[in-house]
């Protein structure tokens, strides 16, 4: 009866800290997922500015980006995989609309849709890794996003100035 006790008083006493873990972890998740989904959202996006675009700083812009989020994917996957976090692969059905939206774009169009989404998106990505770099659970993906929130504002800069020209 007494170990049975004891147990019991062991189990209550670390629920707690297994409750703080799941939020930590749910945190950390949602963040990797929001960043993975933006990242890759970003660089489709760049991809059909390059491919149909006519303007010719934003198609420079949308092949930066292509570079710096190519670079980011992969540091964001390695930070998640350390810290056990599965990200996804393929954009979600928000992501897949925007895209849609662009391909479909007329081309007059097409480079300020490019721009106005790009604003949108740093704005959200900044807010996120900003956030995220301040409140996330200690961990590779706090890290990750310390280090690459220089560049997301960076790029916010960048592309605010090329959409109000």
């Amino acid at each position: 009866m007494k170990a049975f006790l004891a147990s019991t008083l062991i189990i209550v006493a670390a629920m707690p800290a297994m409750a703080a873990d799941d939020v930590a972890t749910k945190h950390a998740t949602d963040f990797a997922t929001k960043a993975a989904l933006s990242n890759q959202f970003e660089m489709e996006a760049a991809k059909i500015e390059i491919a149909k675009g006519k303007a010719s700083d934003a198609k420079q812009f949308a092949q930066d980006m292509l570079t710096d989020h190519g670079k980011a994917g992969p540091l964001l996957a390695e930070a998640a995989k350390k810290d056990g976090i599965a990200l996804p692969t393929e954009l979600d059905s928000e992501y897949r609309l925007k895209v849609e939206a662009l391909q479909n774009a007329d081309a007059a169009n097409l480079d300020q849709a490019y721009l106005s989404t790009q604003v949108t998106a740093h704005q959200q990505a900044v807010e996120l890794f900003d956030q995220f770099s301040k409140q996330g659970p200690d961990g590779e993906l706090k890290k990750t996003a310390m280090k690459i929130l220089p560049d997301l504002h960076m790029h916010l800069t960048r592309v605010q100035a090329l959409a109000s020209k």
